[in-house]
């Protein structure tokens, strides 16, 4: 059984830069890594027994990742309508990103988790699928489609994105 000091050592910085490059932002990418590993800690006595915690650590990071995403589009449409503006126009600014990663915000769900452990995580075809529980077959179709999706984007002026 691996200890989770260990575990936390060995994940920490990986986790961070995947919940940075998902958000845009450090403030939340440490929140966000920090509640993952809350959660693994709760629930230690089974993790630790998993032949790779760090791929149970990147799932809880992902979906942590994919509800931020959905409360923040709840939020700027609640905030939107108080204010009498569209969501674009009331996006809070510290979410800010470089053109790219803003595209990446705009696939879909399962895209831009792909994305996301594949060319942030630097995870092959094989361990991503593990990871989100799907066939290798599916995480290369997400794979082409968002390239495809995000050439077009990119191509449309990605900072505007």
């Amino acid at each position: 059984m691996v200890s989770f000091v260990d575990v936390y050592d060995a994940h920490y910085r990986r986790l961070l830069a995947l919940a940075h490059a998902a958000t845009g932002s450090w403030q939340h990418a440490e929140d966000l890594t920090q509640e993952t590993f809350v959660r693994a800690l709760r629930h230690w006595g089974k993790v630790s027994h998993y032949d790779d915690p760090g791929a149970w650590l990147r799932r809880v990071l992902i979906n942590r990742v994919a509800s931020r995403w959905r409360g923040l589009g709840r939020e700027q449409l609640a905030f939107g309508r108080w204010a009498g503006r569209t969501a674009e126009e009331s996006q809070d600014s510290s979410l800010s990103d470089p053109a790219f990663w803003s595209a990446v915000r705009r696939l879909s769900p399962q895209q831009r988790r792909v994305v996301l452990l594949h060319y942030v995580d630097d995870l092959d075809v094989q361990q991503v699928a593990l990871i989100l529980e799907c066939s290798a077959g599916t995480v290369k179709t997400h794979l082409h489609r968002a390239r495809t999706q995000l050439a077009v984007l990119l191509a449309e002026g990605g900072s505007d994105v």
